[in-house]
């Protein structure tokens, strides 16, 4: 296995899905179904072994709400599969992102931009902004309301906006944790106000049953408490 020859390959094939991320028309879909299987083709079991899972669960890699043990008991439980790990790559890649430097999470065995992904993206595109955080009273005990002026530079437009968001939170939750929930989904406000893109969220998921508990509310609540770990260890970029 020639990792250099794969590597060369791999970065070839996102170029052409993040192209895809602003193509507008039928043929899309064909060119898109063609980025995938070159993807599968490339990400062989080996080369996910060799290059991609050890970037699992780690600050350099990408975070996951499966660490594979319990913080509470110490019990080993498993990581995600390598079935999940490549389709979370194959997603982010159609929307530019990487599966380094924390750009993404896997929840609930979903590819999820982070805070550091938006950056990311913003980057890319060249926007210049500077995002202003301000909390407002809270809407209640589990819920912060912060108001962000997202002021910006974008293709010689120069212009700004101000956003509401709502924050879950709870008693652990600290002040940097609001903030930080809050500066992303400003960023993500504004890269698909600029893009046109909407790219959903981590919680916006089905309402199934959550295997262990058999409740789709108990499933949710571990699901946002998972996301709320993950958003805390990330490293902050600028």
């Amino acid at each position: 296995m020639d990792l250099t020859v794969i590597q060369n390959k791999f970065v070839a094939t996102l170029a052409e899905a993040d192209g895809l991320a602003i193509a507008d028309n039928a043929g899309a879909a064909f060119m898109a179904a063609s980025v995938v299987v070159k993807l599968r083709d490339i990400l062989t079991d080996d080369v996910m072994n060799a290059v991609f899972m050890p970037l699992m669960n780690t600050k350099v890699g990408f975070l996951t709400d499966k660490p594979g043990y319990d913080r509470k008991t110490g019990e080993v439980k498993p990581l995600y599969p390598i079935s999940v790990v490549r389709d979370a790559i194959i997603d982010a890649a159609f929307i530019g992102l990487l599966p380094t430097g924390n750009q993404i999470n896997i929840i609930s065995e979903r590819m999820y931009p982070t805070k550091e992904g938006f950056t990311h993206l913003l980057k890319k595109l060249g926007v210049k902004y500077f995002i202003t955080k301000t909390p407002l009273p809270d809407n209640s005990p589990n819920c912060a309301n912060i108001n962000c002026k997202v002021a910006y530079e974008y293709q010689n437009e120069k212009n700004s906006f101000n956003i509401n968001i709502p924050v879950k939170k709870d008693a652990y939750s600290s002040f940097d944790q609001v903030m930080g929930k809050a500066e992303r989904k400003a960023k993500k406000a504004l890269y698909e106000y600029l893009t046109g893109c909407d790219l959903g969220d981590a919680d916006e998921q089905s309402s199934a049953p959550d295997e262990q508990t058999g409740s789709a509310v108990e499933g949710k609540k571990e699901q946002m408490r998972q996301r709320d770990i993950l958003e805390n260890k990330a490293p902050k970029l600028l």
